[in-house]
């Protein structure tokens, strides 16, 4: 089957961009007949097909921007999607939610499909390899955004917690509660697996842990950061168990996500061990694991609607306007205190 002509390729062959392409394939004003009739001549020796989504943006009757999310990780991402919708909605646009696997190519793969599809932009949440979804947007020229703090290099508007600061909040707290001996865990990255990324979040907040430990004065023991299977399901952390039974002076765990937390907790209390009195116990993200665990989990609460809510207003003002500067974009989280860490924990 001949690979299908994008207006990538119809723009090369004009030496124009796809900018103007789009223009002149819908009309717009700004193009002027002769370069319209051009563009138009190109695309027809090349073969070039309008998609649907052109031709549902030139009959004017509908208006839409597109939401991939992962399919292969926990629901974190569903707070922020709403948002989207909401978002896109007070400015007339409808919102196509599109849920993705993981694996290699797989949302640059799902970008090229929207070629076919009613929209004008896409938000795309958790983008382990931010180049190849960029390259793909640039192929069916439409713009996109990132929520994502996957990503150690950045190809879009790209919008996540400040993992950094609130991880060391989160430690701050563990040691103003008179702990000093403060496990971190770490999920172990099973040799690179694509749904991980760079890891750039994880690497945040163990800087955040050294530098808080660093500033306290305390010392950074190697041992006292162990990686774990990531299996919510499993009855406990082995690793944890590991160095419990090598008796190692420990009265705190930071665990880099809440899900972590499960297996950590589960583990604890096979040993007797109580949470908080003899090991408080903390994690990163305030989803729905933070609550449903025994004793409830202090964390930082990442703003997920806030997330949302700016990552459709970045997308929407580039297509109404200049397209937003390609940075991230990070927001405060806040620190959550619940019974893991104080057996009085403040009321959220």
């Amino acid at each position: 089957m001949a690979q299908r002509v994008t207006l990538s390729d119809v723009a090369r062959a004009a030496g124009v961009g796809m900018a103007t392409v789009s223009r002149a394939m819908g009309d717009h004003p700004d193009v002027s007949s002769s370069t319209r009739e051009r563009i138009r001549a190109v695309a027809h020796e090349l073969g070039y097909r309008p998609s649907v989504a052109a031709r549902a943006l030139r009959s004017g009757g509908f208006r839409a921007i597109s939401v991939i999310v992962p399919d292969n990780q926990w629901g974190w991402w569903e707070p922020v999607a709403h948002a989207c919708v909401e978002t896109a909605a007070e400015a007339g646009y409808q919102v196509l939610v599109h849920p993705v696997g993981g694996g290699e190519g797989g949302l640059a793969g799902a970008i090229d499909g929207l070629s076919n599809v009613p929209t004008e932009g896409v938000i795309v949440i958790s983008v382990p390899d931010q180049k190849s979804v960029r390259e793909a947007c640039d192929r069916i020229g439409i713009p996109g955004v990132a929520i994502d703090d996957s990503s150690a290099d950045i190809c879009f508007p790209s919008i996540s917690a400040d993992n950094y600061a609130g991880a060391r909040e989160v430690i701050e707290h563990l040691i103003e509660t008179g702990r000093s001996r403060v496990v971190f865990v770490r999920p172990r990255l099973s040799g690179g697996a694509p749904v991980w990324g760079d890891a750039f979040y994880l690497q945040e907040r163990e800087r955040a842990y050294r530098d808080v430990l660093a500033e306290a004065g305390l010392e950074i023991d190697e041992s006292l950061i162990i990686d774990t299977a990531f299996d919510e399901t499993a009855p406990g952390c082995p690793e944890l168990g590991e160095l419990l039974d090598r008796d190692v002076a420990v009265d705190a765990i930071f665990c880099s996500f809440d899900q972590l937390a499960a297996t950590v907790l589960r583990e604890l209390a096979a040993r007797g061990l109580r949470v908080p009195e003899d090991i408080a116990v903390a994690g990163f993200d305030d989803e729905r694991t933070a609550v449903l665990v025994t004793p409830q989990l202090t964390t930082a609460r990442q703003p997920y609607a806030e997330m949302g809510r700016t990552a459709a207003d970045l997308l929407l003002q580039s297509l109404a306007e200049t397209a937003p500067p390609v940075r991230r974009y990070e927001f405060p989280t806040q620190l959550v205190v619940r019974a893991s860490t104080v057996s009085t924990p403040r009321l959220q």
